[in-house]
């Protein structure tokens, strides 16, 4: 009794030992496979890197070339619009004005040297200040009402082709001239507007040269947050905003020749370009009054 209950002791420590062995040899065998495991994990983050490494730099050179192919594409529509609307104005009288000093008065004049429009007048005026003006017996004028007397006097002064008194005067005080002329009536009138702080001089000068049958465009840049086109448009004028932009520029040369309404790329622009581009001058004068936008309460 005693020799079997050693024998069976022996065959069960035998056992015990052979499956503590293959413990310990599975054990140390998975400790190889994570280790292997992690090493692979590796290798294939190094060859991703590489790889991601390799396409950044294809990107990059990519990217320069498509930088390249951008400026090259940006010069040679620079260069068809100069074709397109080169001396396209000749004959043609125009007149700038603005209410802001932020408007782009260089760029518009850039613009009508290369159409071969004559620019007659292109002024800045400033609308806070007080002034005594020639004639009113020593009364200053208040800043709205100095405005409403400049804007006339300046209207009468391009549409009759002669520089009045009061302008030169006002030059000295509170109006910039870019350039003046006044030799001939203009044909256009080219309001260039910055933001709404000016929006009760802009409707002065709007209904007073649709009053006197002087059609009007105005234009903005997309360089302001505050865009009052839409306002511009119920009043019955064309406009055309980011004038600084090489559409912005073509479409102001299509409704200087003849087209009317509104454009751009603004919420309030019908198309980005008149279609067709060009069309017949202003027949008549009626016509002034009605635009796209609509009619002039």
């Amino acid at each position: 009794m005693i020799n079997i209950r050693y024998y069976v002791f022996l065959l069960v420590g035998i056992f015990l030992a052979m499956g503590l062995g293959m413990m310990i040899g599975i054990t140390l065998e998975n400790q190889n496979i994570i280790e292997n495991q992690q090493a692979h994990l590796i290798r294939q983050i190094e060859d991703r890197f590489v790889s991601l490494r390799s396409e950044s730099e294809q990107l990059k050179m990519e990217l320069g070339n498509m930088e390249a192919q951008k400026e090259q594409l940006q010069q040679l529509s620079s260069l068809l619009l100069t074709e397109l609307i080169r001396d396209r104005l000749t004959g043609k009288n125009v007149a700038i004005i603005s209410f802001s000093q932020q408007a782009p008065m260089n760029t518009l004049l850039d613009f009508f040297s290369i159409t071969g429009a004559s620019v007659q007048s292109a002024v800045t005026i400033f609308p806070e200040t007080t002034v005594d003006m020639e004639g009113t017996a020593g009364d200053i004028l208040q800043p709205d009402e100095f405005m409403a007397a400049m804007i006339e006097e300046w209207l009468y002064s391009v549409c009759c082709g002669d520089k009045m008194p009061s302008i030169q005067e006002a030059e000295e005080l509170m109006l910039v001239s870019y350039t003046g002329q006044y030799e001939y009536p203009v044909d256009m009138i080219i309001l260039a507007v910055q933001d709404t702080s000016t929006l009760d001089y802009d409707h002065l000068l709007i209904h007073s040269a649709l009053d006197a049958n002087i059609p009007m465009v105005v234009v903005d840049t997309g360089e302001i947050d505050n865009s009052a086109m839409s306002l511009y448009k119920e009043m019955g004028v064309s406009t055309v905003d980011h004038v600084e932009t090489i559409y912005g520029r073509l479409a102001l040369a299509c409704v200087l020749s003849g087209n009317r309404g509104n454009y751009g790329f603004g919420s309030n622009a019908l198309d980005q370009l008149p279609s067709p581009l060009f069309s017949d001058p202003y027949s008549n004068s009626d016509d002034l009054l009605t635009t796209i936008g609509g009619e002039l309460p």
